[in-house]
């Protein structure tokens, strides 16, 4: 698995995400100890879904700064984003020139 991590802080064991590819270009994201998919509605809000459907969809996006940015692949422009504090941000609030949205890119 990848640790997903904001480029300000850095995610222990108990955060550890598995981010998986669904198809070229798209991934999942599931936390290995909630064992909980990622999943973001059509409102831009994240959540935990115990079963992997199309909202568990994201667009994994190389930004120029060599960072990645998640994008919802069933509600475009909307994208993952997490605050300094850790804490959710709305999808639809954002834009992948926010640092909110930039998460260190996998290996």
């Amino acid at each position: 698995g990848t640790a997903l991590c904001p480029p300000d802080s850095c995610v222990s064991s108990v955060g550890l995400l598995e981010i998986s590819p669904v198809e070229r270009g798209v991934v999942s994201i599931f936390g290995v100890r909630s064992r909980l998919f990622v999943a973001m509605n059509s409102k831009g809000k994240l959540y935990g879904s115990t079963h992997f459907n199309n909202e568990c969809e994201f667009k994994e996006i190389l930004l120029p700064n060599n960072y990645n940015a998640y994008e919802s692949r069933i509600y475009p422009g909307m994208y993952i984003a997490l605050s300094k504090n850790g804490r959710t941000k709305k999808g639809n609030k954002v834009s992948p020139t926010m640092t909110v949205t930039h998460f260190l890119p996998r290996i």
